[in-house]
């Protein structure tokens, strides 16, 4: 092979992405179904067996600059792009359990809940000598165990709020590539970065519920929190806080 043969080849540069352990997120939502299962207090009244299990659908929003992530790129450290994942799908399920009997009462309230961000990216950089293409994903799971009180208005709606102690753990990944369009052939880098985060904090939750027939209710929740939950590659640190929305599916046992 002549010289000017092994000059036509491309050139990929590739850096070997860090290794990092994404199996936690299953881990915490095993555990968390166990808590869940577990809750049922052991002080309650004998013979009570009404409680509400929830199915939640619904979005949540995020302060915007806590999951805004900086994504350097891999040739240009200084030049780098932003990526707003701060609202997502949300969805989860939650347990109300009464602490006594009648249409008005107190209970524990818990609730296992997930969130999803994935977003794909690509733009220019340098003058249009480069293209960047970032593909990133973040994932939250909320986790919160408090007290709730509810009351029933006339014989179809459902009125309760909640509020306590919660935990969110969350992970951020991004694969990006970065093409050279100044060199002919082009040529690659590719670069992976990875970014998880614990916090504790608080929630508080508003629902309304209409029954449709026996024990099924259907109806909204809104649901605010607060945590200490900070991510590194975020551009701005301090807590999180979000609304988050959610169409609910209740059944009364």
């Amino acid at each position: 092979m002549t010289q000017d043969d092994q000059s036509a080849e491309p050139n990929f540069k590739k850096m070997s992405p860090p290794k990092h352990n994404q199996g936690w997120v299953c881990q915490v939502i095993i555990a968390m179904a166990i808590t869940l299962l577990a809750v049922v207090p052991a002080t309650a009244e004998d013979g009570l067996r009404l409680a509400y299990f929830q199915g939640l659908v619904g979005a949540a929003g995020f302060d915007e600059d806590q999951l805004t992530f900086a994504e350097p790129a891999p040739n240009d450290p200084g030049a780098d792009s932003t990526n707003d994942l701060s609202t997502m799908p949300y969805l989860g399920i939650a347990g109300q359990f009464p602490l006594g009997r009648g249409e008005t009462h107190v209970g524990i309230d818990a609730s296992l809940l997930v969130g999803w961000r994935s977003d794909d990216t690509s733009l220019a950089a340098g003058n249009g000598q480069a293209r960047i293409e970032i593909d990133s994903d973040l994932w939250l799971v909320d986790v919160a165990i408090g007290l709730y009180a509810q009351t029933l208005l006339g014989e179809r709606w459902r009125l309760y709020g909640a509020a306590g102690p919660m935990l969110l753990f969350g992970e951020y990944s991004d694969d990006t590539t970065e093409e050279d369009l100044t060199v002919t052939p082009t040529t690659e880098t590719e670069d992976s970065n990875s970014d998880s985060a614990f916090g504790v904090g608080g929630y508080a939750k508003l629902g309304l519920e209409y029954r449709l027939s026996g024990d099924a209710f259907m109806g909204i929740a809104v649901r605010g929190i607060t945590t200490n939950l900070e991510f590194d590659q975020a551009l701005e640190s301090g807590n999180l806080t979000g609304l988050q929305g959610f169409i609910t599916f209740t059944r009364a046992y």
